[in-house]
């Protein structure tokens, strides 16, 4: 039986990657299909495999690439559908999260779900880059009155 594949890499010396999607989510394989002066043949590895195995070859890179394109394309897909605004999330460090807490009015281990709440404002405050609810697109946040002074 003939399984789809999405091709992801052609070399330059004529070898071709491909994604390949068998009957089971455990049974997914990149198929590397050899150039014809090279005999041709076809071998089947595991994802796993696949990643682990010369970490810096440019079929791995394309495929690093596929897998965030595809991603790319279900998050527009998704927003397109739902009419939701999806948070952009910046990257974080241990010291911003610790400079976070500086400003929060708890300190760990949290006891009360007021701490709880103020802890939750000071890390989406961290992830999202803000500091302050202005405007509906904040809704993320918990807002005070619901335990929370931070704001």
């Amino acid at each position: 039986m003939t399984h789809p594949m999405l091709q992801f890499s052609l070399s330059s010396n004529g070898d071709q990657w491909y994604l390949a999607r068998g009957n089971g989510p455990d049974t997914t394989t990149v198929v590397h299909e050899a150039n014809r002066a090279s005999g041709g043949a076809v071998t089947s590895i595991s994802i796993e495999d696949f990643l682990r195995v010369n970490p810096e070859a440019p079929e791995r890179q394309d495929f690093v690439r596929l897998v965030a394109d595809l991603i790319g394309n279900e998050l527009d897909a998704y927003k397109a559908r739902k009419g939701v605004q999806l948070i952009q999330l910046r990257d974080t460090t241990e010291e911003d999260a610790a400079n976070a807490l500086l400003g929060a009015k708890v300190q760990l281990p949290l006891t009360t779900p007021y701490e709880a709440l103020e802890f939750f404002n000071c890390m989406v405050d961290v992830v999202t880059g803000q500091r302050a609810i202005e405007v509906e697109e904040d809704a993320h946040r918990i807002r005070p009155g619901f335990g929370s002074t931070h704001g």
